[in-house]
Order: structure tokens, then C-alpha cells, then sequence
């Protein structure tokens, strides 16, 4: 009778301890701090390595990053291409992801100098896009629009991969030469991909 009891007892304390487990569990779920908005980059036209026009547009409703880097960089733009590279083959079957490259130096990087870096990082120009334009286009989407860059630098780029929302709106910056920065970016995108709300 007395072992029965002490097995009752037992069993309650599992159970209370289960539930208990599960209920943590769903409530830091459901109550994760959202990202925090930097800010909203406008609407913006430059042109991609087909030398068409590339619409802001049509980056509405996906979750997208953004790098400026330039094709002659020796330093850290490589690194940042080859870690974008792993972004994108991580992600190459998620319909709403993409990734922007920039270029800061448009005098140098043609559509078909874009064109052949894209080539040489076997990156996908479906789902990855590499952009020119005017030199004052590029500078007032880089320092204005996702807020890097200086307008007092001829030739500039940024070591941060930036995050945006379906909305077009800064979610995140990422050094994008750090591996732990590029895990926590991956993290970050994938929270926003499963969020059906625009939070």
C-alpha cells in the first residue's frame, strides 16, 4: 500500500515536471523578443550583369541581404562573397530569400565585370544579384538608405551583411567576415522567414 503511494507520488512529480518542461518551451517560443527596425530603405533602380534595369521592387515580400563590396577588393569582400555564397546554397531552396551585392566602385564593375564575378563564385544571379550604378545613386542607397558607407569615401565598403524584411525594412547587421555573425544572421533570416506576420 505504502509503495503504491510513494509510486503515485512519483509519477505525479514526473508528470508535473513534463508539463512544466513543454510549458517553458512554448512560452520562450512564443514570447522571443522580435528583431529590433533600423530602419526602411526606399525604393531604388540599378542595374544587375544583364545590364537591365533591377527594380527594388521586386524584392517586395522577400527576405533579403544585402552586401556593398567591389570586384578589385583584395581585404575582406572574398571572404564576405564566399560566406554569401554558403548563405545562398544554404538557402537556394527557400523562394523568398534572396541576396543583393552592391558595388561601391561602378566605374570599375560593368554588368559584365559583375557578370564574371558572379560567374567565378558560382553564385546564382536568380536568387543572388550583383548591382551597378551611378556613383551618387550607390552613395544614397549605401549611406541614406541602409545607413554604411560615407559619402566623404571615393571608394567605400561596408563589412556588414544587412538583414531585410519583407517590408524593405533593416532587421539585423552582421560582420560578414565572422563566422559567428554569419550563424547569427542565418538564425535571424530564418525567424523572419517563418513568421507570417510583418513584425
Amino acid at each position: 500500500m505504502k509503495a503504491n503511494k510513494l509510486l503515485t507520488i512519483f509519477v505525479a512529480i514526473l508528470f508535473l515536471i513534463i508539463f512544466t518542461s513543454i510549458g517553458n518551451l512554448i512560452f520562450s517560443k512564443s514570447f522571443q523578443p522580435s528583431l529590433p527596425v533600423y530602419g526602411e530603405v526606399a525604393p531604388f533602380r540599378l542595374i544587375d550583369t544583364q545590364g537591365q534595369v533591377f527594380d527594388s521592387a521586386r524584392l517586395d515580400e522577400k527576405i533579403w541581404v544585402t552586401a556593398f563590396f567591389f570586384t578589385t577588393c583584395s581585404g575582406i569582400c572574398p571572404i564576405m562573397t564566399k560566406n554569401l555564397k554558403f548563405l545562398q546554397d544554404m538557402y537556394r531552396s527557400y523562394p523568398d530569400v534572396e541576396f543583393v551585392s552592391i558595388s561601391v566602385n561602378p566605374e570599375q564593375d560593368t554588368p559584365q565585370t559583375l557578370a564574371a564575378y558572379a560567374q567565378k563564385y558560382a553564385a546564382d544571379t536568380a536568387q543572388w544579384h550583383f548591382l551597378t550604378g551611378s556613383r551618387e545613386d550607390i552613395t544614397r542607397i549605401a549611406v541614406h538608405g541602409f545607413k554604411v558607407g560615407s559619402i566623404d569615401q571615393p571608394v567605400f565598403h561596408s563589412a556588414y551583411f544587412i538583414l531585410l524584411d519583407r517590408r524593405g525594412r533593416i532587421r539585423g547587421y552582421y560582420e560578414g567576415t565572422q563566422k559567428e555573425e554569419v550563424e547569427r544572421l542565418s538564425k535571424d533570416l530564418v525567424r523572419l522567414y517563418n513568421t507570417k506576420s510583418h513584425w
